[in-house]
C-alpha cells in the first residue's frame, strides 16, 4: 500500500514524468509494474517503429511532458493549451504508460492493455469514472489516427461517428493529447505539419458536433449557399462577372462545394474562367499550405485512366500523395484535387519543382496514350519486408458509394497501379485517403461503379481478386 501511495503521487505531481522517466532508466518501473517487463527490449520489426516498445512509450511520456513547456506552444498550439486543461494529467499519464503495454502477447492489444489498466486503476484506489477513462483511452488510442489519416474528415457523417465513438469534450482532449504524443514517439520523421492540421481539423470539427449535442444535421443546401457567397464576394472584388461564375457553378455537383472551403472555391473558378484553352487540362499548383501540405488542382475533360495518369507522373517526380478528392462537373469535367509533399514531409514549395510538375501533368494529360510508364525498382532497403496485400470493404454512410481499405507494400507507382486496376474492373474513384506507414501503405479509397452505384458482393470480389494479383510481389516491379 505505501509503494502505491507513493505511484499515484509521483502520478499527481506536476513533473511526475520527470520521475517516472528515471523509473524506466534504472529498472524500478518494471519491479513495480510487471506487465512492463515483457515489452522492455522488444523489437518492432518494420521501417515505421524506430524504438523497442518500451522506449517508445518512454518517449510518449517525454511528449506529454513537452506539451507543457513554453518553448513548445509553436510546434503543438493545440496540444500546449489541452494539457493544462485536462481535468486529471496524471490519468493521460496512465493512458500513456499502458498504451502499448499488451504488445506481443497476441490479440488486440488495445483491448488487452485497457483490461490491465483497469484492473491497474482499482488497485490504486482510482473511482470508477477515473478507471473507466483511462480504460477507454487505451482501448481506443489508434482511433483518431486512423479518422484523422484514413477517413474523410470533410465527410460530416465520419465525424459524427467519430463524436459518438468520443461522446464528450473531455474524452476528446486526452485522446488528442495521447494521439499527439504517440505519433511524435514512433520514429524522428512520423510528426509532420499534414498530420498536425489533419488531428487539429478533426479536434474542433468534432468539437462543434459535441458542443450542439450530436443532434443538429448539417443542412447541405444551406452550406453550398453560404460556401458559393463567400467566394462569389471575393470574385466581384477581384473583377469576375457574377453571371460566368453562376454558369460556371450550375455545372459543379453539391459535392464539390461540400468538399472545398470558400478560398479554394475562389481560386478554382478564377483560373477556370481564365483559362482560355478549355480542350487543354489546367493545373494549378497552391502558393500557400494546404493542412501542411501542397494542394494541386487537375481540371480537364474526363477521361479514362486520368487519376492513374496523375500518380504515375507524381510518382515519376517522387511526390508523395496524402490526400486526394476526385469528383466530375455535370459536363463531365474532372475537378480533382490532390494534397502533395515531398519525401521528407515538407510541402512542394521551389518554383522550379512546381513549374517541373506542373509542365509534366500537363504533357500527360494531353497524350492520347493511356498506357502507364515503367516505374522505378522497389530500394534495397524495402526489399526484406513481406507486406501482404489486404483489400476489405467497409459499411459506407454514403448512399450509392463503397468504402475500400488497402494494405500494401509501398512500393513504386503503387497508386498508378491501383488506379489502372480500378479502370480495368469499372469503378470509379471518388476519394482517396493516402497513409504510408514505414513500409506499410494504408489506403482509404471511396468508390462506386461507373454507373454510379454502390458495388456489389461479385464486384466486389473481382475488384480485390485483380488488386491482390496486381500488388503481389512476384508483381510489384512490372506493370504495362
Amino acid at each position: 500500500p505505501l509503494c502505491r501511495q507513493a505511484f499515484m503521487e509521483i502520478l499527481r505531481h506536476p513533473r511526475g514524468i520527470v520521475a517516472l522517466s528515471l523509473m524506466h532508466k534504472h529498472g524500478v518501473l518494471s519491479a513495480y509494474l510487471p506487465a512492463w517487463r515483457n515489452i522492455e527490449g522488444q523489437m518492432q520489426f518494420d521501417l515505421f517503429h524506430a524504438y523497442t516498445v518500451d522506449e517508445h512509450t518512454h518517449r510518449l511520456l517525454l511528449n506529454i511532458e513537452r506539451f507543457s513547456q513554453a518553448e513548445q506552444k509553436e510546434e503543438f498550439p493545440l496540444g500546449s493549451i489541452l494539457i493544462n486543461r485536462l481535468p486529471k494529467k496524471g490519468l493521460l499519464v496512465l493512458g500513456a504508460i499502458f498504451h502499448d503495454i499488451a504488445k506481443g502477447r497476441g490479440g488486440d492489444h488495445s483491448k488487452l492493455g485497457s483490461s490491465d489498466a483497469l484492473a491497474f486503476c482499482k488497485l490504486h484506489g482510482l473511482n470508477d469514472h477515473d478507471g473507466r477513462l483511462v480504460a477507454w483511452l487505451v482501448e481506443n488510442h489508434l482511433v483518431m489516427s486512423v479518422t484523422a489519416q484514413r477517413r474523410d474528415i470533410s465527410d460530416p457523417d465520419v465525424v459524427a461517428d467519430f463524436a459518438n465513438k468520443v461522446r464528450d469534450a473531455v474524452h476528446l482532449s486526452y485522446l488528442y493529447c495521447l494521439t499527439v504524443a504517440d505519433i511524435c514517439a514512433t520514429n524522428e520523421k512520423t510528426w509532420n505539419n499534414w498530420k498536425g492540421s489533419l488531428l487539429r481539423d478533426l479536434y474542433f470539427s468534432t468539437q462543434r458536433v459535441l458542443a450542439r449535442g450530436k443532434e443538429k444535421p448539417v443542412d447541405i443546401r444551406a452550406r453550398v449557399r453560404e460556401y458559393q457567397a463567400k467566394a462569389k464576394k471575393e470574385l466581384l472584388r477581384r473583377g469576375l462577372k457574377e453571371k460566368d461564375l453562376d454558369a460556371l457553378w450550375q455545372r459543379f455537383k453539391a459535392d464539390y462545394f461540400l468538399r472545398h472551403q470558400p478560398n479554394q472555391v475562389a481560386w478554382h473558378a478564377e483560373a477556370i474562367l481564365k483559362h482560355k484553352q478549355q480542350d487543354e487540362p489546367l493545373v494549378l499548383v497552391s502558393k500557400h499550405t494546404t493542412r501542411g501540405g501542397t494542394e494541386l488542382f487537375v481540371y480537364c475533360q474526363d477521361r479514362p485512366k486520368l487519376f492513374a495518369t496523375v500518380m504515375a507522373v507524381l510518382d515519376n517526380k517522387n511526390i508523395n500523395v496524402h490526400d486526394a478528392n476526385i469528383m466530375t462537373s455535370k459536363d463531365n469535367y474532372a475537378l480533382d484535387t490532390f494534397v502533395i509533399l515531398e519525401q521528407d514531409g515538407e510541402p512542394v514549395s521551389q518554383l522550379s519543382r512546381i513549374q517541373s510538375i506542373r509542365k509534366a501533368l500537363e504533357k500527360a494529360l494531353s497524350s492520347d496514350s493511356p498506357k502507364l510508364p515503367r516505374f522505378r525498382k522497389l530500394s534495397r532497403k524495402m526489399k526484406p519486408f513481406n507486406v501482404p496485400t489486404q483489400v476489405s470493404f467497409l459499411e459506407s454512410s454514403r448512399h450509392g458509394t463503397s468504402m475500400m481499405e488497402l494494405i500494401a507494400l509501398d512500393s513504386p507507382g503503387l497508386l498508378a497501379k491501383v488506379g489502372d486496376i480500378f479502370y480495368r474492373c469499372n469503378t470509379t474513384l471518388l476519394a482517396a485517403k493516402i497513409t504510408t506507414i514505414g513500409e506499410r501503405a494504408e489506403d482509404f479509397f471511396m468508390l462506386q461503379t461507373n454507373d454510379g452505384l454502390q458495388l456489389n458482393e461479385t464486384q466486389e470480389n473481382t475488384l480485390r481478386d485483380a488488386l491482390i494479383s496486381a500488388l503481389s510481389a512476384k508483381n510489384i516491379e512490372s506493370v504495362n
